[in-house]
């Protein structure tokens, strides 16, 4: 099993972003690799995750 293989595997169940940034600082992992693993999060994605209310600062 390649590094790769097992990264794909793991993500994110047990191996966090941290330990995938780590493979690809060690050349273990391209980026190109990380991109797969990990995909990108657009801003239209994330716009939606922190509004609607009900949390505690929204007083």
């Amino acid at each position: 099993m390649t590094v790769f293989e097992m990264a794909k595997r793991y993500y994110p169940r047990l191996w966090g972003t941290e330990r995938i940034d780590a493979l690809v600082a060690a050349g273990r992992l391209t980026e190109a690799e990380r991109a797969l693993i990990i995909p990108a999060v657009s801003d239209s994605d994330t716009s939606g995750a922190d509004s609607g209310g009900g949390g505690q600062d929204a007083e």
